[in-house]
């Protein structure tokens, strides 16, 4: 599973569940689920891992599809456990059974974000936001996704998942008869494919190359490159079953994955890949020629499949070609302006799963947040979620007399910083001769000058006034798991500022300082321009010369460390699956959300163990021996969990609620209704 970046989590991503998060309170990032007094502080019931981070801004979810970041609790996953699962016993979820029908659709609601989608596909590397989450999150069919109380919910009415053997692990995903994409072509068991086959690793023959930019570059000849991976799809070695009918398709583990339930969903549609790739107009022989171009293994026709799924989806307005932008579920994006805002109208057909109250719902980019509370006052916007600020706080609750409700708590974000390991750069061991174990002692060194709790006390605090020092890449403060987790770890070693620790470091390395370390954030996140500038004052006086590379384009960057040394964003939690966490930190392929060329051989085989693991005791050794080695390692340093701000204007909409998971405000949105 993948974290998503808050640049980072949601239910639609098959691999991933950490996502990047852009600013402290990413855009997706979680809520409480009812409105708290202001300044009222609500842990997250999940730890955040990579996803892959917050809003917009600076939070991503976490790891691809299943991505290992995303997830919270190292004690054990949420999913159940296959020793113990009878077969006949759902894969998705608890099921839902029957929606209750809202009647006709009506009005408008507008919330303020600060970033729009830049891809349709979140399940590619570089798509992997919660960003791109939230606008799928409204147009895509869930076949299963958490309620107010982070139970794992089946969608039932779209698609069935059971467990019909333990012994190999085998389940079946059926699909509604009924369930259609808005071009009228069925929703099909090949949709599932198209996942498996692009996630899987099973058919890449290479790795995607990018430009100076990082952008992915189409792979030539025969070379077959998907810009994707999930370990649990990598698992199913075998090809799957298609019935008859094109509505069920049938898995088969290798070794029972432990986070089965949240493996397998569907992303950007067969039929339009197949169609774009492969040059053939007809829907039905597209997608078959695509079938059986990966039942036999034709390299000269998967590579332009991987081309297209990796890149053809991305955009940043209204495409003219409505195939790129496709949807299942109950909306359909009807307008994108660049920088401006997207809208999704009602679609008419959907049938299969929980249908709206609101007939629109528009995105607006709201990259200020202190202007995102002026909108709101306004009436412009009536939902905000934007960066966490004290002044935010203090703005949202002064409009609660005119029926501003204001939930404040801590989100599923948490903030963190990487060392690059592979840019030939001040920590990779490359620039000393391969010499790892100066490397190490550089990126030590670096990690004792970040000034961890001068920036919660001067940057967080006056939001959240307990917000601590978060110690643990797995867990989250406050879960059963943190407290033995930060005792065995020796991050806690960082708490404090250790200045003659880090020149000690350096002049043992043998290291001429100053020492230049580019370090890129976000660029129009105000919290984090002020935690680098804290660093860069602080690193500056053991040696370092912090360069400011701040990037408007982040998150998209993290790949490209030829531009950076150090990065600085959020990952947030799409998913509370236990194998979200391997994609942050194995090497090669598998660690998708391991940007930075670490790789330490115990690790991977820690990693590799988990993936498969069920016993939760088992579970918390290799999370605690992961954990251990990185920061023994060197790999980076958490910051604090992020501090989540959600306002909504009562007397134009109620129901607004939102989670600690991706998609955050916009997870129960067919909840929302039209005040009055």
């Amino acid at each position: 599973m993948t974290r998503k970046r808050a640049v980072t989590l949601t239910a639609l991503v098959a691999t991933s569940a950490l996502l990047f998060a852009a600013c402290t309170s990413s855009p997706g990032q979680a809520t409480s689920t009812t409105p708290t007094t202001a300044g009222s502080s609500a842990a997250p019931a999940t730890s955040g891992a990579p996803s892959s981070s917050a809003t917009n801004s600076g939070t991503v979810s976490s790891g691809p599809a299943s991505s290992g970041p995303a997830t919270s609790g190292a004690t054990g996953s949420s999913a159940p456990t296959t020793s113990n699962e009878p077969a006949g016993a759902d894969g998705c979820g608890k099921p839902h059974g029957a929606y209750t029908d809202p009647g006709t659709a009506a009005g408008a609601v507008t919330v303020g974000f600060n970033e729009l989608s830049t891809s349709w596909n979140a399940q590619s590397s570089h798509g992997n936001s919660v960003y791109n989450s939230n606008a799928l999150y409204l147009t895509q069919a869930q076949n299963w996704y958490y309620d107010k109380d982070l139970k794992l919910i089946n969608n039932d009415s779209f698609m069935t998942c059971k467990v019909t053997s333990t012994k190999p692990l085998t389940i079946a995903y059926t699909i509604n008869k009924d369930a259609k994409w808005s071009d009228g072509v069925p929703v099909s068991a090949e949709d599932l494919l198209m996942t498996w086959i692009s996630n899987s690793g099973n058919f890449s023959t290479g790795e995607v190359k990018t430009d100076k930019d990082g952008n992915p570059l189409p792979s030539t000849g025969s070379t077959v490159a998907f810009d994707s991976s999930s370990p649990g799809l990598a698992l199913i070695k075998a090809f799957p079953t298609i019935s008859a009918d094109h509505k069920t398709l049938t898995t088969v583990f290798t070794e029972p994955f432990v986070d089965y339930q949240l493996n397998l969903t569907i992303g950007v549609p067969a039929h339009a890949v197949a169609v774009k790739a492969l040059g053939i107009s007809d829907p039905t022989a597209a997608v078959a020629a695509l079938v059986k171009a990966a039942q036999t293994k034709d390299n000269a026709s998967l590579a332009k499949i991987a081309n297209t799924w990796n890149t053809a989806f991305d955009f940043t307005a209204l495409p003219s070609d409505k195939s790129l932008y496709l949807s299942d579920g109950p909306y359909i994006m009807s307008d994108f302006k660049a920088n401006q805002f997207q809208t999704f109208t009602i679609n008419p057909a959907y049938t299969w799963g929980p249908k709206p109250s609101v007939a629109t719902i528009t995105i607006q980019y709201a990259p200020d947040p202190t202007a995102a509370v002026q909108s709101l006052a306004n009436g412009e916007l009536q939902i905000i979620n934007p960066q966490a600020t004290a002044d935010v706080l203090k703005g949202a609750t002064a409009l609660e007399s005119q029926g501003v409700k204001v939930i404040n708590g801590s989100g599923g974000t948490y903030e963190h910083v990487d060392l690059a390991e592979n840019n030939k750069g001040p920590f990779d061991p490359a620039t000393y001769g391969g010499d790892a174990t100066k490397a190490t002692e550089v990126r030590t060194a670096f990690l004792k000058t970040i000034p961890r709790q001068d920036i919660i006390d001067r940057l967080i605090k006056p939001l959240n006034p307990a917000a601590t020092i978060r110690n643990s890449f797995t867990q989250v403060p406050g879960a059963p798991g943190y407290a033995p987790m930060v005792a065995a770890n020796g991050m806690s070693a960082y708490d404090k500022v250790d200045l003659a620790g880090a020149k000690a470091l350096l002049a043992q390395a043998g290291v001429k300082t100053p020492v230049n370390v580019r370090f890129m954030y976000a660029d129009n996140n105000p919290r984090r321009a002020s935690e680098y500038q804290l660093i860069a004052a602080s690193a500056k006086q053991a040696g370092f010369n912090v360069i400011d590379a701040k990037n408007a384009n982040w998150s998209s960057q993290l790949t490209n460390t030829k531009i950076y040394d150090a990065v600085l964003f959020g990952w947030q939690n799409s998913t509370t699956g236990v194998a979200q966490n391997p994609p942050n930190f194995l090497s090669g392929a598998a660690g998708q959300n391991n940007f930075y060329g670490y790789k330490n051989a115990n690790v991977d085989k820690w990693m590799n163990q988990l993936n498969v693991t069920t016993d939760a005791a088992t579970q918390t050794k290799l999370l605690t021996d992961t954990e251990t080695q990185l920061v023994k390692d060197g790999f980076g340093t958490i910051l604090f969990q992020f501090p989540d701000i959600t306002a909504f204007d009562s007397t134009k909409v109620t129901g607004v609620g939102g989670i600690a998971l991706v998609p955050g405000v916009f997870s129960n949105f067919w909840e929302w209704k039209i005040a009055g």
